[in-house]
């Protein structure tokens, strides 16, 4: 597994300094890591640059620092080993686990909320984690932040449509219950501390507040939403404003360390190109937006809404900068860098959830014949859709060069053949075999705790009666998401104070930093314009911008 991949690499800096080192000075984390030259650099305000959320961090932090103890049980293992590779096993035990947990939640909301049967939800279930890079992230990338984006907002897009339909239901009882909102902002607020193209999703609570008041008096309606929006922003911006802190911190302002030049659209490219097109790797994506679709179309509540919010992370995904020295956030291409498929619109995905239940009630009001007949269209067009991806999945996992090749037509196929010679998956075994002292050590201090909690988890007696339990729901997400927010809120201003603290005791730290790394950063940023010209080559003129 790759530690040096940018993202990857940045994640576990995060990890490392926030649970070991407690600074952010970075310079020793992208040295063990080696750090890809192009994000590795001294900013102007004289720190090493890591514009990468730590929200992810927070949440990954169980795996990975359970992942630390186990290596004191992995027998003798080299410095590095113990420092970075156990601990990264630790992680991945961990996402798989979470992989596992969000594919039971899914499956409980499609047989809870689409009356859909249990065989039938468990194919659904896994259309969304096969046919999307959902499995991928959490196998091959856990340290990157995308599944960890798609959990929070699965756990978001669940509670909000859970909190609209009983709002519906019972207007009198849902306007004053602000539990529900505070813990959707609270969610919203999460993930964009995961990932910040993800702040748009705060209109999910403005949206379900609006619902539940809408029955409220004429006087009292507008004191009421203040009242509570003004609640559920405050529980919003605590998450959020890690991720300033740490920028005005480490760059001086909010903006310094965007590309300059204009933003260029390459839509139809984004979504159909075969490198990484959304549609292309992922055709899944199609259905989800037809239940969507249909659910604007019969006027079900929040659905242009979802439309929306999808659409725009469409359009923010597909958008492209021309990479700068010391300017991280420019992209050369669509995909974003390497990645699997749409990586960028992993984290929105579960937006599509509902799209399953709407499309479901469209089915129910047809007669009978007309039914069965969609059923089946829709049934085999599923299992058709998850078929690339899956091809895809396999061919990066046999081979990780896949992710990042620029993937032109006939390399695209070559890739989904890889699963069919039977050598390439001997030798894919042969590459990935661990010592099984390390196997058992990770998965007995990092699998058994955790997939014991995931399991209680799931197996929570459900309270008498559905009102009650979704808001001791609610009332016990809040209190966690609560909790950790401040303790996170507290511990950066520590490791702010010890940064700059081990800084002035070590005047010369950053200056060498900025020795070693800038003149790097600035010769592989040269070398963009070659990469261009072989993207031009396979891809055509558009394909950069």
């Amino acid at each position: 597994m790759p530690t040096d991949n940018a993202d990857s690499a940045g994640m576990l800096a995060h990890l490392h300094a926030f649970f070991v080192t407690g600074e952010l000075l970075y310079d020793d984390e992208y040295a063990a890591l080696g750090m890809s030259p192009l994000f590795a650099f001294v900013t102007e305000a004289g720190w090493v640059s890591n514009h990468w959320p730590m929200g992810a961090s927070l949440l990954q932090s169980p795996g990975w620092l359970l992942g630390r103890a186990a290596a004191g049980l992995g027998g003798e293992l080299s410095p590095h080993a113990a420092t970075w590779v156990v601990p990264l096993l630790g992680l991945r035990c961990w996402a798989a686990l979470v992989l596992a947990w969000l594919a039971a939640r899914i499956h409980g909301f499609f047989c809870a909320r689409a009356g859909i049967d249990g065989l039938r939800a468990a194919g659904l279930t896994a259309a969304c984690v096969l046919g999307t890079p959902l499995a991928y992230y959490a196998l091959e990338a856990p340290a990157r932040p995308h599944l960890w984006g798609a959990a929070v907002v699965t756990v978001l897009v669940i509670r909000w449509f859970d909190a609209v339909e009983h709002a519906r239901a019972e207007p009198e009882q849902a306007a004053g219950r602000w539990t529900a909102a505070l813990e959707l902002a609270s969610l919203a607020g999460l993930a964009a501390a995961i990932r910040p193209q993800l702040a748009p999703l705060c209109l999910l609570v403005a949206h379900e507040r609006l619902v539940a008041g809408r029955k409220l008096p004429a006087r009292r309606r507008p004191v009421q939403l203040l009242g509570q929006g003004s609640a559920a922003a405050v529980a919003w911006a605590i998450w959020p404003l890690l991720l300033v802190r740490v920028q005005l911190w480490m760059y001086g302002d909010l903006g310094s360390y965007v590309s300059r030049g204009e933003v260029e659209l390459h839509l139809r490219a984004f979504l159909t190109s075969t490198h990484h097109g959304a549609l292309v790797w992922c055709p899944v994506l199609v259905l989800g937006l037809l239940g969507v679709a249909v659910g604007a179309a019969r006027r079900e509540a929040g659905a242009v809404l979802v439309l929306v919010l999808f659409g725009l992370q469409i359009w923010l995904d597909a958008g492209t900068r021309e990479i700068e020295a010391y300017r991280v956030l420019g992209t050369r291409t669509w995909t974003g860098g390497t990645a699997f498929g749409p990586r960028k619109l992993l984290d929105a995905a579960p937006l599509l959830l509902p799209g399953v239940v709407w499309l479901r009630r469209w089915l129910v009001s047809l007669p009978e014949d007309e039914r069965q007949r969609w059923r089946r269209r829709l049934a085999v067009a599923t299992a058709v859709a998850v078929v690339p991806t899956v091809l895809l999945l396999a061919g990066a996992w046999l081979d990780p060069r896949v992710t990042s090749e620029v993937l032109d037509g006939e390399r695209l196929l070559i890739a989904m053949s890889l699963a069919f010679d039977p050598g390439n998956w001997a030798q894919a075994f042969e590459q990935r075999a661990l010592p099984g002292r390390v196997s058992w050590a990770v998965a007995l201090v990092v699998g058994l705790p955790l997939a014991t909690l995931a399991v209680l988890d799931l197996r929570a007696r459900p309270a008498s009666s559905p009102q009650r339990q979704s808001t001791r729901r609610s009332a016990a997400v809040l209190a966690v998401l609560a909790v950790l927010a401040v303790l996170a809120q507290l511990g950066l201003s520590w490791i702010l104070a010890r940064s700059e603290a081990l800084a002035a005791a070590e005047p010369s730290r950053m200056a060498e930093a900025a020795r070693r790394f800038n003149p790097r950063h600035e010769a592989w940023v040269a070398e963009i314009p070659r990469h261009r010209e072989l993207l031009r080559r396979r891809l055509g003129d558009g394909a950069v911008d």
